[in-house]
């Protein structure tokens, strides 16, 4: 007989994580499922600087210790990415690349991606010079030239991180900056940055790896002559493996309530993919730990098999 899990957490960020580590200690069973790296973004932040208690930790090492505490605890752990989801009875069928599972209640906590700038030369050259990561693929760029393209906090960051390993970092922003005063103010303090307004990039283009990237300002186009292009503009979530059970949604994020549940009983969300207006660390890992609790209130009111 297949096993039927007591939730299956859907993502493995510091809300994905948070739930499991909650659920295991409410003794229930459940499993961790991700098609990426433990800890999700996280990997991808350089430093951490407003998380209680632990300031200034760079992403990797939160996101490490986060999933050993899960391991230490017995927490399921699982590569997969999920393409269906479908509800028979009180039980849910997930399907993914890695095996189908079934379980009485769901977390998603999937999180976000970086969205494409959408123009020629991004595809052809990603892991050619193209990156979504700076933490990553930075260090290949040691001494050269690279573009950064966004005006989020996170984008900020990862100028920050950026200007401390390439010779010039050009960072075009296509809209008002809108980040943390303190991490504008030290980006600020970078000689080595070039602060470029923007209305619209246009392409990126070399020969085998990125040699130049093209924008648009009122002046007319212009070519910057670079090694790398980081476009960091904008973040964007999918839900369309949960069209078949109808969950409300808003721009592809999740609705719920105060207890992280959505419209469909057995289905809770939290962190990145929750539609709400402060996407932080803090309020993620608070979301999981409701997600859980609300979980195993939702369990134990199903009938008794």
């Amino acid at each position: 007989m297949k096993m039927i899990y007591d939730c299956l957490v859907i993502g493995a960020g510091i809300a994905g994580i948070t739930a499991s580590i909650y659920l295991k200690r409410g003794n229930k069973s459940s499993l961790m499922l991700d098609k990426g790296a433990p800890g999700g973004k996280l990997n991808n932040i350089h430093r951490i600087d407003n998380y209680p208690g632990l300031a200034r930790i760079p992403g990797p090492d939160l996101a490490l210790s986060l999933f050993n505490q899960a391991s230490e605890l017995g927490v399921e752990y699982a590569y997969g990415s999920v393409y269906e989801i479908r509800k028979e009875d009180n039980v849910f069928l997930v399907k993914t690349d890695a095996g189908d599972f079934n379980a009485k209640s769901l977390i998603i906590a999937t999180g976000v991606e970086n969205k494409k700038l959408g123009i020629p030369g991004e595809d052809k050259y990603l892991g050619k010079g193209v990156s979504y990561c700076a933490t990553c693929d930075g260090p290949f760029f040691k001494g050269k030239d690279v573009a950064l393209v966004g005006n989020a906090d996170h984008a900020v960051e990862d100028a920050i991180y950026l200007s401390d390993i390439v010779n010039r970092l050009y960072f075009l922003y296509p809209e008002e900056i809108v980040a943390t005063p303190s991490h504008i103010e030290e980006l600020k303090t970078k000689n080595n940055v070039t602060w470029i307004p923007m209305d619209k990039s246009i392409a990126i283009e070399g020969h085998e790896l990125v040699e130049s990237f093209i924008y648009e300002d009122k002046d007319g186009q212009h070519k910057l002559d670079v090694n790398a292009v980081f476009p960091l503009y904008g973040e964007k979530s999918s839900t369309a493996f949960l069209s078949p059970l109808g969950v409300k949604g808003n721009k592809g994020f999740i609705e719920t309530n105060a207890n992280m549940e959505s419209n469909v009983p057995g289905v809770f969300a939290a962190g990145d993919i929750v539609d709400k207006k402060l996407r932080q660390l803090v309020n993620a890992a608070g979301e999981g730990a409701i997600a859980a609790t609300s979980v195993i209130g939702y369990l134990r009111e199903l009938p008794k098999e």
